[in-house]
This record gives C-alpha cells, structure tokens and sequence, in this order.
C-alpha cells in the first residue's frame, strides 16, 4: 500500500510541475522580457503541500513583488489548468519552514535525476514549455481582429498608415499582446531598419518610478523615444496614476513629433477608461481606434485544432477528435486563453497519465473552465432537447409514439432522472401527466442501451451539450 500511495503522490507533483511550467511560459508571453526576467524568471516550484502549490523566490522582495502584482494572475491560470482545484502560494525561501525546505531539496534533486536518466525518453507525455515566437504565421485571423491584424502587417512592413497612433481594445486574452509582439517580430525578420520597442505600460511605471527616485527618468526617456515603432501593453496599468501618464504622454508625443509609429493596447477604449486624464484620452482618441473582438465560432475552432496540435507534436499520442473539437467551441465562448486553459486541461486529464481522450473527459475539462453550473430545470431538460432533435414541447407532451417523437422523449426523461433532483411522478406530470412507470421504462431502457449505442450516447451528449449552454445563458 505504502508503494501505491508514493506513486499517486509523484504522478501528482509530475503533473503539477507539468501545469507549472504552462503557467509561467503562459505569462511569459504576456508580460515584457525585462518584467519576466527581474520578477519571474526565478522562480522555482517546491512542492504540493495538501492542495497548495509552493513557489518560492530568491528574495523577500520579489516574493513581495510577485504577491502583489502576479498572483491573481497566476492562479486564475492555474485554476484554467488544474482538475484539482489546487492554488498557488509564493514565499521566499527564507520564509519557508526547514522541513519544507529540505522537501524541496530532495524533490529537486529526484527530479533533476529523473531529467537525467529519462533525456532519451522521447516517449514520455509532457506540456513543455516551447518558447514559440509570436508571429503573424500563427496568430489565428477571423472577422473579429482582421483589421486589427492588417494594420498590423502594415505596421510591420513600414506601409502607410491612416494615423501615426493606433490603439487596439478589447477583452483580456483576445491576442492583443499577440499582435504587438508579432509586429516586432515581423519587423526582425525583415531586418527592418527600423527600431521597434516593445514596453508594457506596468514596465513603464516601475522604470519611471524608479527614475523618478533617483532623479534621473533619462534612461527611460532615452529608449522610448529613440523609437521608431512604439509598442505599449495595458495601458489600462497606468490609468489615474497622473505623475505617470503625464510622462507617457510626453513620450508618445516625442516619438510622433519625429515621425515614428505608436501602437497602445488596453482593455477597454480611450472613453471608457475613466481615470485616464482628459489630455492622454484626447490625443488617444485623436489617432485610429480599432476593436479586437472575441472569437466567433469558426475562429474558436482554429484555435482549438492549433493548440492541439502544438501539444500533440510534442505529445504523440494525443489527439481531439472532431466531436472533441465541437464541444469545446460550442461551450468555450471566450478568447483565445480560455480555449488553450480548456485543450490544457484534456490533455493533463488524459494524455498526461496514460489514458485516451474521451468526450466525457473534455466535457468535464469545459465545465472545470466555466465553473460548476447549477442542476437544470424539467423544463430546461425539455428546452434543450426541442433544441437538438427540432421538436416542439407538444410533442414531447403529446401521446404520439413515432419514433422521431417517442427517442427524444425518453431522452428527455432519462436526462431528467440523470440530472434534475424530480422524482419519477414529477418528470411524468411534466411530459403529458404520464404514469411513473413509462418515466421509469424509458430510464432503464436508455440506462442499459447508451453502454453499447454509439449514437444513442452521441445524442444524449448533444442534449446535454444544449442544456449547459441553457445554463451558462441563464447565469449570465
């Protein structure tokens, strides 16, 4: 037994480390070179401790940054990833107790033996971090940041274009840092002679903070405004910091003044970000505004059938069948983020422990994304197979017994005993007063049918589908 118990604790730390490391290269990618480097870069997991996921850091400082600015961030990450509801907690090493010390100790050393003595193991299942360049090439364009992206590539290239300051918007996780990092790559790629500096706008405020105690902001100055290509993230960060944005907004002016390109993304527009002084917004609004919207349906699915398939280069034996794909962009409406935290999760949940993908297993790995939904109603149940099978509550009311009419029924009776807390005279009052007896036949019918019908169990799948999408409709 003890043997058993030491093997589920390693595979759970193995996966851990395996979600850690999607973290960090997740905020890696959304945070400058310099912000990562000086903040993040170093810091190391020690362990799962009873469901909390240690860090720790160099410093105190750093742990102190980290919790300050980082953390809310990195466990909604990790919450995208983690099947186990588990949260991460970042200490100095020096703050962390001996024998959580020494723990971390021997885990490293295990680890970095079992690095060792597997590097020939091409075999073994892992989400490695790839440190893929953001670029156009795989950047995922639909109607909802097309334009964003042509401007863009026009930026990139040094093509004209209709304002000398663009501003992109929209919801967090759509691709905007995407986009400014792939116009730097582009421009590198081209040998472009012109300089190209990417800042977030929190980069922004540390540097001039800084400066501003040393009394010297000269440096900072001398970076931003030697560019030609201006690229600053989340401007959102410095919004009602006045000392700040009066900086930033003589620096923008400086670059436009000799020519150059500014580039801003924030969440929201210039007009709804209510603390941004009244002089930064009309100069904002005074250049092009451009909208990122969400992904529709057709881009969700790219983005899905790309992230899968960045894993499964990596990871064989992993794969979405089309069904896969279909459940999670019929239920996953969000960004970009969310879509990848959604194929991340299958693939920890599956993949990653020797087991094949199932629906059941990506259904599950959606609703770990949109959080647990509430038990539906008869008449939701009813919806939602009126829905999938084109039927009307008549019919499901009425004593008609064609099979068009009679399977989505029992379908519905059955999801109703599955899902509802009713009781079997409750669901036949509901379906035509039907006797709990006809409830209770076609429970048991589809009970012993849906272990050997393919498409039985595709049908029922399709309902429920319909009913979580009733379901996140409602609590919205």
């Amino acid at each position: 037994m003890p043997n058993v118990i030491e093997a589920v604790a390693e595979s759970s730390e193995q996966t851990a480390i395996v979600i850690w490391q999607s973290v960090v290269e997740q905020i890696r990618g959304d945070v400058s070179e310099s912000v990562y480097n000086k903040w993040l870069k170093d810091l190391e997991f020690v362990a799962d401790l009873e469901g909390v996921i240690q860090v720790a850091t160099a410093t105190g400082t750093q742990a102190d940054r980290v919790n300050t600015d980082f953390i809310r961030k990195i466990n909604l990450l990790w919450s995208e990833r983690d099947p186990s509801g588990r949260r991460v907690s970042v200490a100095s090493w020096a703050d962390l107790p001996e024998d959580v010390r020494e723990l971390a100790e021997e885990a490293r050393a295990e680890r970095e033996a079992r690095i060792s003595s597997d590097a020939t193991d091409v075999t073994e299942p892992a989400l490695r971090t790839s440190g893929k360049t953001l670029s156009f090439e795989n950047l995922v364009t639909s109607e909802s940041n097309r334009l964003a992206c042509t401007i863009g590539r026009k930026i990139a290239d040094g093509q004209a274009t209709p304002s000398q300051t663009i501003y992109f918007y929209g919801r967090h996780g759509v691709g905007k840092t995407h986009l400014l990092h792939a116009i730097e790559t582009e421009m590198v790629r081209n040998d472009d002679p012109r300089t190209a500096v990417y800042m977030s706008a929190e980069e922004f405020m540390v540097a001039f903070v800084e400066g501003v105690k040393r009394r010297d902001t000269s440096d900072l100055k001398t970076r931003l405004r030697s560019a030609d290509v201006l690229l600053i993230d989340d401007l959102q960060a410095i919004a009602g910091m006045g000392g700040t944005q009066k900086e930033f907004f003589s620096n923008i002016r400086a670059v436009v003044a000799r020519g150059g390109q500014v580039v801003i993304t924030a969440d929201e527009s210039p007009s709804q970000l209510d603390s941004l002084s009244a002089r930064v917004r009309e100069e904002l609004q005074g250049g092009v505004l451009i909208e990122v919207a969400e992904p529709d349906e057709a881009m969700r699915r790219r983005i899905v059938e790309m992230k899968a398939a960045e894993i499964a280069a990596e990871n064989p034996g992993f794969e979405l069948s089309s069904e896969a794909v279909d459940l999670i962009v019929s239920r996953v409406k969000g960004p970009g983020r969310q879509l990848y935290g959604a194929v991340c999760n299958v693939f920890t949940a599956t993949t990653f422990i020797g087991n094949p993908v199932t629906l059941d297993d990506v259904s599950a790995a959606v609703r770990r994304q949109l959080g647990d939904l509430k038990p539906p109603t008869i008449d939701q149940v009813k919806r939602a197979t009126m829905t999938a099978f084109d039927v009307t509550k008549t019919d499901l009311e009425s004593a008609r017994r064609s099979r068009s009419i009679a399977y989505p029924r029992q379908i519905a009776m059955y999801l109703c005993r599955k899902m509802t807390t009713r009781s079997l005279p409750q669901i036949g009052r509901f379906f035509g007063n039907r006797d709990h007896t006809t409830v209770l036949y076609a429970v048991r019918k589809l009970e012993d049918a849906v272990k050997s019908d393919e498409t039985l169990r595709r049908d029922i799948e399709k309902v429920e589908r319909a009913i979580e999408d009733i379901l996140s409709s409602a609590g919205k």
